[in-house]
């Protein structure tokens, strides 16, 4: 069976390599496409083992713009992806719709409830969310019982059940006791006409006056300026290893979920200063929990870091979300392809 996967994201480049990693095991063959958005391109020629064709880019914060580029791109995908079987995606419209087209499966993972599944709800044949999102939300956005399955865990469970530390990983950086920050990304959908300021400038001051050594991930041009002339603040000058660095930093604080959720799976302590409107029902479950913690008010950040501690976490957990996943989702290939034979 030939499988295409299309990444359109950056966090989706670990997760959809573990499920590419799994899949391998069962002989099946593989297409890769991926859009150039972020660190999407520079983590896949370090991580994917498999050629990959880029196709199409980000638009920017434009709601047009946005529009126009994904059915841009959805014409360029038509034109330079092959024959295959099934495509696996994080949602992407793109690889749904032309699988769809061409009378093929498509399996989408998702994790966003305010994501618009309606965009391609009707024409996937199954889905994988997380349990902690409130099922008749999906089901409002057209995700039915028979194309719906909820696992009990989080996405980056799974590529976590098999992560191992690199021993070697601090030596890349300047120094061994850190946190992370990571701004929020302005050119998201959840923010419109520049309705948010960001915290980041007055966050990486507080924190450097504090005395914090920080390992600082600016997403684009602008915030990178938020760190000039300060003290023992560092930036990598190519992507870094972001479960390592996860796993290695005191806390980390970020402006989307992600990297969050990461650390908050791994046991490190988590700052969510996230700029949309409403959280996800993951992160809120996050909350919850007590493994992440949730402000946009610079002075409570640091009163939280003062006492925050790591969990225990051997990730076993994890192991035990990516085992219920995958044996679903051989199920689901294996009746997909049933279906295909039969037809």
């Amino acid at each position: 069976m030939k499988i295409w996967f299309d990444i359109t994201n950056t966090p989706h480049v670990h997760f959809q390599l573990a499920i590419y990693r799994e899949l391998k095991k069962k002989g099946h063959s593989f297409i890769f496409s991926a859009r150039d958005f972020s660190e999407t391109i520079k983590l896949l020629e370090k991580n994917c083992p498999e050629d990959f064709k880029i196709i199409g880019k980000h638009h920017g914060k434009s709601y047009l713009k946005k529009i126009l580029g994904l059915f841009y791109r959805f014409r360029n995908i038509n034109s330079n992806i092959g024959e295959f079987d099934l495509s696996i995606s994080n949602g992407s419209e793109n690889a749904i719709w032309l699988s769809w087209l061409r009378r093929k499966k498509s399996i989408a993972f998702g994790d966003n409830d305010q994501a618009r599944q309606w965009t391609y709800s009707r024409f996937t044949n199954f889905t994988f969310f997380p349990k902690a999102i409130p099922t008749k939300v999906l089901n409002k956005q057209g995700l039915g019982k028979k194309k719906l399955y909820q696992f009990d865990g989080y996405k980056e469970d799974i590529y976590l059940a098999d992560f191992v530390p690199d021993k070697d990983f601090l030596k890349q950086l300047p120094f061994d006791n850190y946190i992370i920050v990571r701004p929020e990304n302005v050119q998201a959908n959840y923010i419109r006409n520049g309705s948010v300021k960001s915290i980041v400038p007055e966050l990486l001051k507080a924190l450097s006056i504090a005395g914090y050594n920080i390992v600082y991930l600016p997403r684009y041009q602008i915030d990178r300026s938020y760190a000039e002339e300060l003290k023992n603040v560092y930036i990598p000058e190519d992507p870094i290893d972001g479960l390592n660095a996860c796993y290695y930093a005191t806390a980390v604080l970020t402006g989307a979920g992600t990297l969050a959720r990461e650390a908050a799976c791994m046991g490190v302590p988590a700052v969510s200063f996230y700029a949309g409107k409403e959280l996800l029902a993951v992160d809120k479950q996050m909350i919850k929990d007590g493994w992440t913690f949730f402000s946009r008010d610079t002075s409570k950040i640091l009163e939280f870091l003062k006492t925050a501690k790591r969990r225990d976490s051997g990730l076993e957990r994890s192991k035990r979300v990516k085992k219920e996943v995958m044996e679903k989702l051989d199920e689901v290939i294996e009746r997909l392809l049933g279906k295909k034979e039969n037809s």
